[in-house]
């Protein structure tokens, strides 16, 4: 029995070897762990893909596309109701951070505080003027608010749920 002690060494070294392997088995079967960070990773890809899609359409830098959607983010919040907004901002990932990049604009600043002064007909212009204002700030061109709609209108087609488009559409329809 010259093999016994062959057998052994090659059984031991398997063994020593065999924990360091032993993670094959959460990629066949995957782990809750990574599922979620899959999950995570998809949506800020998704969210990504956004932002990067106005970067790259249009020549802006992450911050002013980023403040650019949130701006119009914005103004959808405000025409929508709550239930609508609510179906709109969960068709795009990360429009909590996209809301969070719409600059602070003073009541009294831009086309935006005169048309709150002017009471009823200029609350109906107000919220177009809020983004070119907001569109102003971050320095973005007015003449690219259409762009940037289209740009968000074709991601909600491909990755939206069913009607979110017609939201968008809604909550911005002052600016068109």
């Amino acid at each position: 029995m010259k093999l016994s002690p062959a057998v052994s060494l090659l059984v031991a070294m398997f063994a020593v070897t065999s924990p360091a392997q032993a993670g094959w088995l959460d990629s066949v079967f995957g782990t809750d762990e990574k599922k979620v960070e899959k999950v995570e990773t998809t949506a800020d890809a998704q969210s990504t893909d956004l932002v990067g899609n106005v970067m790259s359409q249009l020549g802006l830098s992450k911050d002013q596309a980023e403040g650019g959607l949130g701006t119009l983010l914005s103004l959808a919040q405000s025409n929508l109701g709550d239930s609508d907004f609510s179906q709109l901002s969960n068709s795009i990932p990360g429009a909590d951070t996209l809301l969070s990049a719409v600059p602070a604009l003073a009541s009294d600043d831009g086309m935006s505080g005169l048309l709150s002064q002017a009471g009823d007909l200029g609350k109906s212009f107000e919220g177009a003027a809020m983004v070119y204002d907001a569109f102003e700030q971050l320095g973005i061109k007015k003449e690219y608010v259409a762009p940037m709609v289209d740009i968000a209108k074709s991601y909600l087609e491909t990755n939206g749920t069913e009607g979110t488009v017609d939201l968008l559409m809604k909550g911005v329809n002052s600016l068109l």
